[in-house]
Parts: structure tokens; C-alpha cells; sequence
């Protein structure tokens, strides 16, 4: 079954810049594009019906307005919507079955929710078997270009000890779409280097990581040779590495473990820090 990018929409300005950007790069993609509005239903009462009638009425006018919005300014994409009633928002999920990439917008540092949707976005991001992206509000109207779509470099976040190939391939594949550089930052911060026994001796920690995120890079680089990339490996801690590296940037890119149950989902602290305090999209990968 064909692949699309699902954005979920709620008609805040976070979810419309995440509309701007998911068109984008459905275009960029070859993808159709889906606007979903997640409804989420109240407890039945005798009202629930009255109720229901409007809010369907506001949301269908919500989706119909963005799609136009967005028609006029990606007339080459395909974009369908849909309004889903659900009993809780963990329903956007199965409800994007053949979603390639899900974006959602963010409202970042200093909000008590964390995201637009509340625990809907958290979740999405925990449970996610697929690339989650999360955007920030901006002032233009939907059928304005976005600054999320400037042409600043895809940054990516690269641990040495843990899976990092989804977040590379995702990455370099942004990077060579966008026909921008890419920014690759390891964080040696105050954990053991990675000097193992294939380096000479005499080798400094900083050397044996510089070494090893080049040979963990240059795979990749030879899939995407048109790519320019920049190594860095920095001093810091891996949260403060990556929202460093992410400025200026147009995209961030990290991975997170697997999902771990409980009353709250867990997404670790880098992919954490990342969505709260990067100032640019960013990208949640799962780790193999």
C-alpha cells in the first residue's frame, strides 16, 4: 500500500506550522499528504449529541480550510484529510497505518504540556515504530512559506554506544532532499571513551571518538556522496550537544530507545531535551 505523511491538526498555531512543514516535505518525498484531526470524544450525556454537531461542523471547516491553504502553495501534492472521533488520543496511531513520517506540532520549553495535544504528543513519540516529527509555531497563515523550511543545515545526533543507523539514514536522506549539509555531533561529555584495542597506542579519548563517529559516518557517506558533512564531537553532554548543534540549523535529528511501559511514556532525555529546547524542527527516530 502507498506510503503518505500524516499531520495531526487541531487548528493551533502549532499544528499549522506543522502542516506547512509535513507539505513540504511531501513534496520533497513524492508523498500524498493526510491532515487528521483526532476528535476526541466526551463522556456520553444527554448533550454529547448537540455537541458533537458542532464540534464536527468547526472541524470540518478546520480541515477544509487548511487543505485549501495548502493547495495553493503545494498544488503538486496530494492531499486528502480526515476527521476521526476517538475514545482516546492514543487512537492517532492506528489510525496512520501507512504513515511514513508523523509530524506534530510543539510548543517547547515552558509549556506544562510539552506538546500541542498534550500526552497525545509524548505518547506518539514513546510508542512510535516510525519517524515522529515535531514543529514549532511560527507567525505566517497557513499558504505562507514557512521558516521552517529554510535552507539551514540537518543536524543529526549520533551515539557511539547505542543504534544510530536510523537516525544517520534519516538524516543524510533529509540532508541530499534539501540539498544541504549535514552536521554529525557525538558526545564524548564524561563517560569512557570508545578507544578500543584497534587504536595505536598513546590515542586520546577525543582522538578515539573523532575516529570512531568518522568510521560510524562513512558508510553513509558513500551512500550519499553529494552530501557535505561536518564531524564534530563535542565536550558536552549528549542533551546540551545536540540542542547546541541545532541552531541555525532546519532540522534535528535523534534517536530514542524502545518504548517502556508505565504512567508515563519515556522517551530519554536527549530525544527529551531535543523537543524542548531545540529551536528547529525535530525528528524522533526509534533505535533499531
Amino acid at each position: 500500500m502507498p506510503k503518505e505523511i500524516t499531520v495531526g491538526l487541531d487548528g493551533s498555531p502549532e499544528s499549522l506550522s506543522a502542516a506547512r512543514w509535513a507539505a513540504r516535505e511531501a513534496q520533497l518525498r513524492g508523498l500524498p499528504l493526510r491532515l487528521l484531526h483526532l476528535w476526541i470524544l466526551p463522556p456520553m450525556t444527554a448533550q454529547r449529541i448537540r455537541r458533537e454537531d458542532e464540534q464536527a461542523v468547526a472541524a470540518e471547516r478546520l480541515l477544509q480550510d487548511a487543505e485549501a491553504g495548502l493547495r495553493a502553495q503545494y498544488p503538486d501534492v496530494l492531499i486528502t484529510t480526515q476527521l476521526l472521533p476517538a475514545d482516546t488520543p492514543a487512537a492517532l496511531l492506528p489510525a496512520a497505518p501507512d504513515a511514513e513520517l508523523l509530524v506534530l506540532g510543539s510548543q517547547g520549553l515552558g509549556t506544562v504540556r510539552g506538546y500541542l495535544l498534550g500526552s497525545l504528543g509524548l505518547h506518539t513519540v514513546a510508542q512510535s515504530d516510525r519517524p515522529v516529527v515535531l514543529v514549532r509555531a511560527y507567525e505566517q497563515p497557513i499558504g505562507t512559506k514557512s521558516p521552517a523550511a529554510r535552507s539551514g543545515a540537518v543536524a543529526v545526533g549520533v551515539s557511539l554506544r547505542q543504534g544510530y543507523d536510523g537516525a544517520l539514514e534519516f538524516a543524510f536522506d533529509a540532508a541530499n532532499r534539501r540539498a544541504v549539509p549535514l552536521l554529525a555531533v557525538h558526545a564524548a561529555g564524561h563517560r569512557p571513551s570508545v578507544i578500543t584495542r584497534e587504536h595505536p597506542p598513546g590515542t586520546t579519548a577525543q582522538e578515539a571518538d573523532r575516529q570512531a563517529l568518522a568510521e560510524a559516518l562513512l558508510p553513509w557517506r558513500e551512500s550519499y556522496p553529494d552530501v557535505h558533512v561536518v564531524e564534530h564531537v563535542s565536550p558536552d553532554g549528549p542533551a546540551r550537544a545536540v540542542v547546541d548543534i541545532a541552531i541555525g540549523a532546519g532540522l534535528l535529528v535523534v534517536g530514542r530507545g524502545g518504548y517502556r511501559t508505565g504512567p508515563a511514556p519515556r522517551i530519554g532525555p536527549v530525544a527529551h531535551a531535543a523537543i524542548h529546547h531545540a529551536a528547529c524542527p525535530v525528528a524522533v527516530i526509534p533505535h533499531d
